[in-house]
């Protein structure tokens, strides 16, 4: 089962990144921490200290309709553009046209401050451990998904954490898209927004992601790395309606595993909808103020009920943007 934790990748990456630069050395944590990153995000240079660093000639591949948006009030413009946390590299996919919107603006707004993670509570309490949360059974499911080392890793985590590697395991390993722009935003040193609290979206990650939620994921293992490589493919193609179509065929992979309807439309206001419309609010104030570039999660941008949708009843102006 997928509890959308692809949602809140950037924010579970970052704390357990956070988290395992204490006790462990960084080149065994599976995800990569998220952190401001070159002079100029778009080509940074070379540095042995900069696990992001890529050569200034790497190929470009800008994508050819990103899920990006100009919103117009007022004699003013702000941009909103839709990301996807981890496995599209922002350093040779995000078209000129957008970091050139994106150069222009003078404040720059995101979903949440992902300095803090290192100090979400992400792990279990007392002598209890993942396996003891999960079961034999489903212990050894695990082991056999991310290998037995590597499970002995996550040992003493919440379900949030294991998840989200499940969750990522099938995408390309890149630099987070949220980092990669925050660190052009700091280096161009904009007026920096945060959306909302970090701690916020973690406990909406952990309300969802309980034990048996985790069970669910290892029990239909390969139909959700599926979903994820078409998700994956959607974005890239910047096919919005088919992203939609993918979202809307988790409802029935949620009640396949005896859930409520009441209980999946609860979790969607908590994870996506709830969110949306607490946005609307400072990004009014940031357009108000001469307006800026916004940068959320892409499914936080289509269909019913979405940031573009709210914003657009209330008399914003919303346009589509390709190269």
């Amino acid at each position: 089962m997928k509890v959308r934790a692809s949602l809140l990748v950037a924010v579970i990456a970052a704390s357990t990144a956070c988290k395992r630069s204490h006790d462990e050395p960084a080149s065994s944590a599976p995800v990569v921490p998220i952190t401001p990153v070159g002079k100029d995000a778009s080509a940074p240079a070379p540095s042995a200290t900069d696990p992001w660093a890529k050569s200034s000639d790497a190929k470009q591949d800008p994508l050819k309709r990103p899920l990006f948006w100009s919103i117009e009030k007022d004699g003013k413009t702000s941009y909103l553009l839709g990301t996807m946390h981890m496995g599209v590299d922002p350093n040779t996919r995000i078209p000129k046209v957008v970091w050139e919107k994106f150069d222009q603006a003078k404040t720059f707004a995101m979903e949440t401050d992902l300095a803090g993670g290192g100090s979400l509570d992400i792990t279990l309490k007392g002598k209890e451990t993942l396996r003891d949360l999960l079961g034999e059974a489903y212990w050894k499911k695990f082991e056999e998904a991310v290998g037995k080392d590597e499970a002995q890793r996550y040992l003493h985590y919440k379900p949030m954490i294991p998840a989200t590697v499940l969750q990522m395991r099938s995408l390309p390993q890149t630099a987070p898209m949220d980092g990669v722009l925050l660190g052009r935003a700091m280096n161009q040193k904009k007026n920096i927004v945060y959306l909302e609290k970090l701690e916020h979206q973690a406990a909406m990650l952990e309300k969802w992601m309980t034990p048996r939620a985790l069970r669910d994921m290892l029990d239909d293992l390969a139909e959700g790395e599926q979903h994820s490589k078409e998700m994956f493919a959607a974005y890239v193609a910047g096919d919005e309606q088919k992203l939609i179509g993918l979202a809307e065929q988790e409802r029935a992979d949620f009640k396949k595993h005896g859930r409520s309807e009441k209980e999946y439309d609860a979790q969607m206001d908590d994870l996506l909808y709830n969110r949306n419309a607490s946005w609307i609010a400072p990004i009014e104030k940031l357009h108000a103020e001469g307006g800026g570039f916004i940068a959320v999660g892409a499914m936080h941008l289509i269909g019913k009920r979405s940031v573009l949708d709210l914003l657009q009843h209330r008399g914003f102006k919303v346009t589509r943007i390709t190269p």
